[in-house]
Parts: structure tokens; C-alpha cells; sequence
């Protein structure tokens, strides 16, 4: 047990103060259950307000560059939370990256439970829609180069922060499989995706995701929000680079890193 605490203050010492670790402080860890109960007592540690889920390893590309078969989900925490147009500073040698993404917060709580939530109960909880950016970043040297999932949901899921789009609340019109999201990086458009690009449809991934926690005996409260993966693969940031996520007809999010 000393060992996982100590790995866990490690990770958190890391991600709030720019180092990195070597990944070999993650070898006694034997079994994803291992990892995400250190998830569970990093979050005990930073005393930080929980504000949702991320969800990652969404796409078979991204999957295979993690080195993962299946989804992972990380708490998402108020400190690392904000609106488009934040200027946000970052730590070049944690590999910082940026995704694009939707997100959807929720209106009712759904508790875990035996039985599987079907798709129309966890729509009925749903509040709004949200376009989001989150920023990603590796406390593990070597970045995220054959992490591995043990190491991947140890790591928080590489989350760094999320930046909100406009909150949609008339939502449930919209295509989102066939959903286009562009990103720019300093006035030049970098990539394309859509919201298939995510298990199929970021619905898929959200019924995945609630299940997938109440069988980890985690409640999703109402205001929570869960970002659903990237439907623009990863890009990496630097300083002073201006970053715009534009969802097609919906929303256009801006970000700024600092110098």
C-alpha cells in the first residue's frame, strides 16, 4: 500500500508541478483494477473538486498508438476547468497536446446499479451538449509512445484540462456521428474529424462510459460532464501557439497558450 501512495503523490507532485517519472515506478502495478484504484486515491490526495469524466483510447488509432484495447476514463477536476478563450500555461516536457471533443453534462443523477443503463436513460439525464478542447499531457518520460493502459489510467488518463465550448441545450437534432469538427493551430487547419470517429458516435462512448463507472461504483452527480474522446487525434502545442476548434454550425472554441 505505501507503494501505491507513494506513486500516486509522484504522478500528483508531476502534474502539478511540470516533472516527469520514469515508467518504471509503474511496474508493481500488476492489473488495470490496480491502476484505477491509484486513480482513486490520487484524487483522495489532491482534495480537488471533481467536475466529471474524461474518457480516452476512443478510436482504434488512438488505441493502438496507447497501446490499449479498450476505453479508459479519468476524473476531470474544477482547478483544471475553463472557458474558450483561456490563456493556459503548459509544461513543453510533459508532451502537451490538444483534442477536440464533445461533451455532454447531466441534469440527474444516475447511480451505480446491476443492471445495464440503456442509451434513452442516460439521453433523459443529459442536460446539454458542450464542445470541448482538452489538454493532455504524459507525467511519464517518453510521453505517450506505448504507454499502456495500466500506465495510461495511473497517469490520470494523460488529463491536463478542459476548455467549454457554449453549453447546446437543444441538442438531440444533431447528427453527432456525423458531426464535423476542424482544428487550427495559428491560423492553419491542422485536422478534420467526425463524431464517428469515437466508437462509432460519441453516444456510443457515453454508453459505455456510465456503465463502465457504475460497475466501478462511481455516481454521476447532476453538473457532472463527460468528454467523450477525439474526433481529431492528437496535436501537440507549445508556447505561444493560438489554437481554434471549430464544430460545424455549432460552436467555435479558442484557446491560447502562453509564452
Amino acid at each position: 500500500m505505501n507503494k501505491i501512495y507513494s506513486l500516486a503523490n509522484k504522478l500528483i507532485n508531476a502534474q502539478i508541478n511540470g516533472k516527469v517519472i520514469s515508467s518504471s515506478e509503474c511496474n508493481f502495478l500488476k492489473s488495470i483494477n490496480e491502476a484505477y484504484n491509484l486513480q482513486d486515491i490520487s484524487e483522495k490526495l489532491l482534495k480537488m473538486e471533481r467536475i466529471g469524466w474524461k474518457i480516452g483510447a476512443t478510436s482504434l488509432k488512438a488505441q493502438q498508438y496507447l497501446n490499449t484495447k479498450e476505453p479508459v476514463t479519468a476524473p476531470m477536476f474544477k482547478n483544471y476547468c475553463y472557458q474558450s478563450l483561456s490563456t493556459i500555461t503548459i509544461f513543453t516536457n510533459q508532451n502537451t497536446s490538444v483534442e477536440c471533443e464533445f461533451g455532454f453534462k447531466f441534469k440527474k443523477h444516475l447511480p451505480p446499479q446491476i443492471k445495464k443503463y440503456e442509451l434513452n436513460e442516460i439521453i433523459s439525464a443529459i442536460d446539454c451538449l458542450i464542445p470541448v478542447i482538452e489538454i493532455i499531457g504524459s507525467r511519464f518520460e517518453g510521453g505517450f509512445e506505448n504507454l499502456g493502459p495500466i500506465k495510461l489510467i495511473a497517469d490520470m488518463v494523460v488529463h491536463v484540462g478542459l476548455i467549454k465550448g457554449t453549453e447546446i441545450n437543444k441538442w438531440q437534432h444533431i447528427n453527432l456521428a456525423k458531426q464535423n469538427v476542424e482544428l487550427y493551430k495559428n491560423g492553419s487547419k491542422i485536422i478534420a474529424g467526425y463524431g464517428s470517429d469515437v466508437l462509432g458516435s460519441p453516444l456510443n462512448v457515453l454508453e459505455w462510459t456510465i456503465n463502465h463507472l457504475s460497475k466501478r461504483g462511481k455516481h454521476i452527480n447532476p453538473g457532472d460532464i463527460i468528454s467523450t474522446g477525439t474526433c481529431t487525434g492528437i496535436t501537440s502545442i507549445f508556447p505561444g501557439d493560438k489554437i481554434v476548434a471549430n464544430f460545424i454550425g455549432l460552436d467555435t472554441i479558442k484557446l491560447n497558450i502562453s509564452n
